[in-house]
């Protein structure tokens, strides 16, 4: 599967990605993985802001080809959330932009710890329901799944993350839906999501950033 349409409109874009990272004490040193890194933006500005040691991977061609093209000094690799091709403990910082929610996220979270050191953090963005979770399955054009918040949390614990902290930042994807019902429409926009409008009522999609640690 691939991480297509989340990952390029980015909820709260640049900015909601700087709180993500505010909160992950990275050094010059830190060896960072941006998991769904589309077009390459976040890699950059890690890269800029933080430490010269990140990459980023993604399975869309297109959007290797575009970050390859505006960044070539930068590292970027084709590969699954699922099946990292990193060596055990190899990154203090996995971070993980609108991606775990389109792949099969119990999988790609013990991934994620494998390759995490002792001690590192995986930093998430990502939907969740405020409602009534959903598992939508390989059809949704954006999502397979919408955990509640508690079933955010047990994935992390069943993976073996420690929960550090977390925010809602649900107003990101209210004010990207917004745009997507006026430049599409309200019904192609809620295509896209995969969801209709009785689906949206009673799931109540909201938007948070969640931080967990590797023991």
């Amino acid at each position: 599967m691939s991480y297509p349409c989340l990952c390029q409109l980015r909820p709260g874009g640049p900015e909601l990605t700087a709180k993500l990272l505010a909160n992950c004490s990275l050094t010059k040193d830190s060896r960072v993985l941006d998991i769904g890194c589309g077009r390459g933006e976040t890699v950059r500005l890690i890269r800029d802001a933080y430490t010269p040691h990140v990459l980023g991977v993604d399975t869309d061609p297109r959007l290797l080809a575009a970050a390859r093209t505006a960044y070539p000094e930068l590292e970027f690799c084709s590969g699954q959330a699922e099946a990292l091709e990193w060596g055990d403990a190899s990154f203090d910082l996995v971070l993980a932009e609108c991606s775990l929610s389109l792949a099969d996220t119990p999988a790609a979270l013990r991934e994620i710890v494998r390759v995490l050191k002792p001690g590192g953090r995986l930093a998430l963005s990502d939907v969740y329901a405020r409602g009534e979770g959903a598992d939508l399955g390989e059809p949704g054009l954006l999502l397979r799944q919408l955990p509640t918040w508690g079933q955010w949390l047990a994935l992390l614990d069943r993976a073996g993350l420690a929960f550090h902290s977390w925010q809602d930042e649900s107003g990101a994807l209210s004010q990207m839906l917004g745009q997507l019902i006026m430049e599409q429409g309200r019904e192609a926009a809620y295509g896209l999501l995969g969801l209709d409008s009785c689906a949206l009522a009673r799931i109540r999609p909201g938007y948070l950033l969640l931080w967990g640690d590797k023991p």
